[in-house]
C-alpha cells in the first residue's frame, strides 16, 4: 500500500477560498508601510543557530525549547529563523546598510519557525509581519513604532486594538537590576517551577515569561517598581500617545520574550480572542547590533502574527471576507474563439490590476451554466463575452441579485466596474 502523506503537525496548507485572506492582507501591509516610509526586506529562514543564541537569548524559551535546529552537511549549527530580528540584523551588518544611508526604516513578511505545542493561533511554522527602524534614538521613534502600529492595526480593520507598554529601563542598568531580581527570587525559590529555577539561573528577566499558574502569585508580589521605576523618556512616551489619543495601559510584568530588549516594549491585543489576545509586540533594542559584531545602533520595531490578526479580524464580524467577496467578478465568455479569449484576458488582466479578482469555469460552456456557477459561488456580476457582444465592441454586465443586465463598451469597463462595486 502506498504511503500516505500529511503535512507536517503544526504546519498548515493554507488553501484556495483562505489564500485570499492572507493575499490581502499582505497587500494592506505594503501599501501602509510603504507609505510610510518602509522599504522591504527578505532574508533566508535558515541561519546559523548562533545567530539567534547571541541575540534572542540563551535563556528565552525560543532558544532553550523551540528551536528547529540541525547540523548541515558542511556541519554546521544552523536553525530555522525563530523571529526576524535578528536576521535582519545580520544582513544590514553583513551588507554594510548603514553605510548608505544614516539610518534605515525595514519591513518584511514571511514564515517563521518554532517547535512548541501546536494551539490555536500558534502554529511550528507561523508568519509575521514586521518593522524596524534602525539607527535611530529617543522617544520619537519609539513613539513612531507604537503610533505605526496601532495605525496599522485600526487600518486592517481591528476594533478597539488594546496597547500595554512597559519600561526596562536603560541597557546600562540592567546588571543591577538583574542582581536586585535574582535576590528577591531566591527567596522564593521553593514556589517557582522547575524552568522558573533554571531561568534564576542564566536570566532571571524571563521568570516574567512564565505561564505556570503556581509562579504567578511570585511574580506578581515582586517589587518590580521599585527595582525598575518608569524612566522619564518613558514618561515622555505615555505624555505622547496621551497627546495623540492613542489609548493604552501599563504593565509592568511585560518583559517580551527575547532578550534583545531594553527601554519601553509593548505589545497590542485585539478582542476576541480569549486570554491569549495579543496580536504583535516589540520594543526598542539598542545593543543587538554591537552583539553582532557591529557598531553601536539604536533600533526599535515591531512584529504582528498573521494568523492571530486574521483570526480577530474574523472575530471582528468578517468584513474584510465580505470585503473580498465584494471584489469579484464572475467571467463568462460564450465561445473559446482566440478574438473573444483573448479580450476576455485583457480585461482580466485590467481588472485584477484594479484589485478585482476574477472567477470562471474554463473551456467553452452555455450561459446559464457559467450564472449557475457564479450564483454557487456568491458572486453578484458577471461579465458576458459572446459574439453578439464582440461585433459590438461591448461587454454585458448581469447583476444576479437585481436580475437586470445592461451593456457597457469595452473602454468604460473596468470605471464601471468600480463604480458599481464601490472601489
Amino acid at each position: 500500500m502506498a504511503q500516505k502523506y500529511e503535512a507536517l503537525r503544526g504546519m498548515e496548507d493554507i488553501l484556495p477560498g483562505e489564500v485570499e485572506k492572507w493575499q490581502w492582507i499582505e497587500e494592506k501591509a505594503r501599501i501602509y508601510f510603504e507609505a510610510a516610509g518602509f522599504k522591504e526586506i527578505r532574508t533566508p529562514v535558515l541561519e546559523l543557530t548562533d545567530l539567534f543564541v547571541r541575540s534572542v537569548g540563551e535563556s528565552s524559551d525560543i532558544v532553550h525549547k523551540e528551536m528547529f535546529s540541525f547540523q548541515d552537511r558542511g556541519e554546521r549549527n544552523v536553525s530555522l529563523r525563530p523571529e526576524m530580528t535578528a536576521s535582519v540584523a545580520r544582513a544590514v551588518i553583513e551588507k554594510g546598510l548603514l553605510r548608505q544611508a544614516k539610518s534605515l526604516r525595514l519591513y518584511y513578511l514571511g514564515p517563521m519557525f518554532r517547535a512548541e505545542r501546536p494551539q490555536a493561533g500558534r502554529k511550528r511554522q507561523f508568519h509575521q509581519i514586521g518593522i524596524e527602524i534602525i539607527n535611530e534614538p529617543g522617544v520619537s521613534a519609539d513613539f513612531e513604532a507604537v503610533a505605526l502600529l496601532y495605525r496599522f492595526l485600526n487600518y486592517a480593520g481591528i476594533k478597539n486594538p488594546m496597547l500595554r507598554l512597559n519600561d526596562l529601563g536603560a541597557p546600562e542598568d540592567q546588571g543591577k537590576r538583574a542582581a536586585a531580581l535574582k535576590d528577591y527570587f531566591q527567596g522564593e525559590k521553593s514556589r517557582l517551577c522547575e524552568d522558573c529555577r533554571w531561568r534564576l539561573e542564566k536570566n532571571v528577566l524571563r521568570i516574567f515569561d512564565c505561564k505556570n499558574e503556581s509562579c504567578q502569585p511570585v511574580i506578581q508580589s515582586a517589587p518590580w517598581e521599585k527595582i525598575a521605576p518608569q524612566s522619564e523618556n518613558f514618561n515622555h512616551l505615555k505624555d505622547q500617545m496621551q497627546t495623540h489619543g492613542i489609548p493604552f495601559e501599563i504593565k509592568r510584568r511585560l518583559v517580551r520574550g527575547l532578550d534583545y530588549y531594553n527601554g519601553s516594549v509593548f505589545e497590542a491585543s485585539a478582542e476576541g480572542l480569549g486570554a491569549q489576545d495579543a496580536v504583535a509586540g516589540g520594543g526598542r533594542y539598542d545593543r543587538l547590533y554591537e552583539e553582532l559584531g557591529g557598531a553601536p545602533t539604536p533600533c526599535t520595531g515591531f512584529s504582528i502574527g498573521i494568523e492571530r490578526l486574521l483570526a480577530a479580524l474574523e472575530k471582528s464580524g468578517g468584513a474584510f471576507s465580505k470585503i473580498l467577496d465584494s471584489r469579484r467578478i464572475y467571467l463568462a465568455p460564450l465561445e473559446s474563439s482566440c478574438e473573444i479569449l483573448g479580450l476576455c484576458q485583457k480585461a482580466s488582466l485590467e481588472l485584477r490590476a484594479k484589485g478585482i479578482r476574477i472567477e470562471t469555469l474554463h473551456g467553452e460552456n452555455s450561459l446559464s451554466r457559467h450564472l449557475k456557477k457564479a450564483n454557487q459561488l456568491g458572486i453578484r456580476f458577471a461579465l458576458i463575452l459572446g459574439a453578439e457582444e464582440f461585433q459590438k465592441g461591448k461587454w454585458a454586465v448581469k447583476d444576479l441579485n437585481e436580475k437586470k443586465q445592461v451593456e457597457v463598451e469595452k473602454a468604460r469597463l473596468v470605471s464601471y466596474l468600480e463604480g458599481v462595486l464601490g472601489l
